[in-house]
């Protein structure tokens, strides 16, 4: 097996300051035995001497207009679930620990043509989430986390290259048991490294089992059983802005983090959506804004989704300055890539811009021609949704180019229909008797004729009058 750690540094601080908003000095504390610290900090606080460790007086004395955040484990837990979605795609086996995800990624490394592949998708879009991560790749779970943490960017493959990696890490990192710390420090061994240079048996009667049993877990010598995370079977995941928007353009960032999630929860679990449900959160109690978008086929790509987002947050009038942001999809359908040959064109660009044009001008506004199950020409054609037509033609010859929009009644003359002079009837006829059940019945006999003037037409009798009408024109 093969495991990666994704590390988030800032996580207690950024659970509080996930969008671009205007900065403000920003920390979150913690509650010691001496009183209240600074735990984590942004840039604009640091820029003023605020530093982690300080006491919170001090932090203040520095910069009177700090804002402040009590750490909230609850919400990093729940913020890590919400980073689940996104990392699914990489592996379907993922547990969690304090401000760490542990992917086992062995399994994926095919799927991703290989391990330096798959890391720079994960370099790539990590960013894009609005965190800031650190990673590391171990044969084990417990290593992987604690590279990642201590030795970020380590990619060790194998047990001895894990030993050599692991040797200048302190041994204070690994674990916080006070008593094995206090025990070991009092011998005079600080590192990892150093604890597993002293002989096995000697070490087990200075540090008791425990201190063994973690070295075993950490270099695979034993079994590291870990509780995996059981995704949902259908999406949603919001986004609770810091500031609030009274632009269209602003929500495209919080939206790009939503996305991003839905494509990793889709691909992770092999399905694509049609319908994705919008929520913009307003202040003041004022109503949601709701909307949906649809696609033609089913997709899964964060970034065409995105355009289509950009074109249809355009048209969406804002009441009220939005404070959140919230995507629900539970319209899952399974996947298939799809694959054209040499000389065939897939259509993928022609759906694209019938979505875009969709989502600009309004879906009830873009329609193609479909081909309803009805053998009445004037009923065989009618405006549908783009892709919800009946796909194929009439074998060409049989209908005619041109449809004329009602039909036109024909002059007999001694038994023969006149359009320009008499007819010639080529052919046999097509006889259609159909509609009985909505009122509209017919009962006709098509011919194919030929004018004076060579023109072709496709006429018709009526069976129960015996009249004859024009009805559409050949090429």
């Amino acid at each position: 097996m093969l495991w990666l750690g994704l590390y988030f540094p800032e996580l207690p601080l950024e659970v509080f300051a996930r969008t671009d908003t205007p900065d403000v000095p920003l920390a979150v504390i913690v509650h010691r035995k001496n009183g209240e610290q600074v735990l984590r900090c942004n840039r604009l606080a640091r820029a003023a001497g605020v530093r982690p460790g300080l006491r919170l007086q001090s932090a203040l004395a520095l910069d009177a207009s700090l804002q402040m955040h009590q750490r909230d484990p609850a919400r990093e837990q729940e913020t890590l679930r919400e980073l689940a979605f996104w990392a699914l795609q990489f592996s379907s086996r993922i547990s969690f620990e304090p401000s760490l995800i542990l992917l086992e990624i062995g399994a994926s490394l095919r799927l991703f043509n290989g391990l330096e592949a798959l890391l720079q998708r994960v370099i790539a879009e990590a960013p894009q989430l609005g965190f800031e991560l650190a990673w590391g790749v171990a044969p084990t779970p417990m290593a992987a986390g604690l590279l990642a943490r201590e030795r970020p960017t380590s990619r060790v493959l194998n047990e001895p290259a894990l030993h050599a990696e692991l040797e200048q890490i302190p041994l204070a990192r690994l674990t916080r048991e006070r008593a094995i710390r206090r025990l070991v420090e009092d011998i005079g061994l600080h590192t990892i490294g150093e604890c597993l240079a002293l002989p096995r048996p000697e070490l087990a009667r200075r540090a008791g089992p425990l201190l063994l049993q973690l070295f075993d877990r950490l270099l695979g010598r034993a079994p590291d059983p870990r509780e995996a995370w059981q995704p949902p079977a259908h999406f949603e995941q919001g986004v609770e802005l810091q500031a609030e928007i009274v632009h269209h353009n602003a929500l495209v960032f919080p939206a790009r983090r939503l996305l991003l999630a839905l494509g990793g929860f889709l691909r992770g679990r092999g399905i694509a959506t049609q319908r994705l449900e919008w929520s913009l959160q307003h202040r003041d109690g004022h109503p949601d804004t709701r909307f949906r978008q649809g696609l033609l086929k089913a997709e899964r790509d964060p970034e065409h989704l995105m355009e289509l987002f950009r074109e249809r947050i355009e048209r969406v009038r804002l009441e009220a300055p939005v404070i959140a942001l919230r995507l629900r999809v539970d319209d899952c359908l399974p996947y298939a890539e799809r694959g054209t040959d040499l000389f065939e064109s897939s259509g993928d660009r022609d759906d694209s811009l019938l979505e875009r044009l969709g989502s600009r001008l309004g879906p009830q506004r873009i329609r193609g021609l479909g081909m309803p199950a009805d053998h009445r020409p004037e009923q065989s054609i009618a405006l549908c949704p783009p892709g919800h037509g009946r796909s194929g033609a009439p074998p060409r010859g049989e209908l005619p180019v041109w449809l004329l929009p009602r039909p036109r009644p024909l002059t007999v003359s001694k038994g023969v229909p006149q359009h320009g002079g008499p007819l010639r009837l080529e052919g046999g006829h097509r006889r259609i008797e159909s509609g009985w059940w909505d009122g509209q019945d017919i009962a006709r006999d098509y011919y194919q004729a030929i004018n004076p003037e060579g023109a072709r037409l496709w006429v018709y009798q009526e069976r129960r009058s015996g009249k004859w009408f024009l009805h559409g024109l050949f090429d």
